[in-house]
């Protein structure tokens, strides 16, 4: 092989790893939050404080533990995933609610680019005191508005927050997963 052929594969190399290794960053849709690593998954924002902690824990030893500071919509981001979810039926997650009253936790799941409202499913749940386990079936994700099927060969991201808490609140998140 000649050096001019061997520096254009190099280059070439060099040119698509990048894009590559951003493909494959890509993980399954599995959020166990047992080591550090996993918080590089989480879109931080402000208002928001994530640790990892082994109270509540429902699967392994840790969970997510989030802080939510009165904002607009405190909560959590999932976006680093691979967004066809079509061979799967269900999405599962389980939540601790340490307050002593119920919470309205709000879940947003696009399946586009930053959609309107009534072009994504949103849903808000009761979370009791204590350990409430959450299971939705995939074929139930309709948009609020338009009522058409979440496309669940390019869900894009899924949001759980709570809408305008008055004070601060804290909610342990684990095992999130598609069964």
């Amino acid at each position: 092989m000649s050096y001019t052929r061997i520096i254009r594969l190099l280059f070439l190399l060099i040119l698509t790893l990048p894009l590559l290794t951003s493909c494959s960053s890509r993980q399954p849709f599995s959020y166990d939050f047992e080591t550090e690593d996993t918080l590089d998954a989480i879109l931080w924002e402000c208002k928001t404080i994530f640790t990892l902690s082994d109270e509540h824990a429902t699967s392994g030893q840790k969970c997510l533990k989030m802080e939510l500071y009165p904002s607009s919509y405190p909560g959590i981001t999932l976006n680093k995933f691979n967004p066809d979810w079509s061979k799967h039926t269900t999405l599962k997650f389980d939540i601790y609610n340490q307050e002593d009253i119920s919470l309205h936790l709000t879940i947003r799941i696009d399946d586009t680019k930053d959609p309107s409202y009534g072009n994504r499913y949103n849903h808000t749940f009761i979370l009791v005191p204590g350990i409430n386990y959450i299971s939705i079936p995939l074929k139930s994700l309709y948009t609020s508005g338009t009522n058409r099927n979440i496309n669940l060969t390019d869900v894009q991201q899924m949001i759980l927050f709570l809408s305008s808490p008055e004070e601060k609140r804290v909610i342990y998140l684990d095992n999130v997963r598609l069964e």
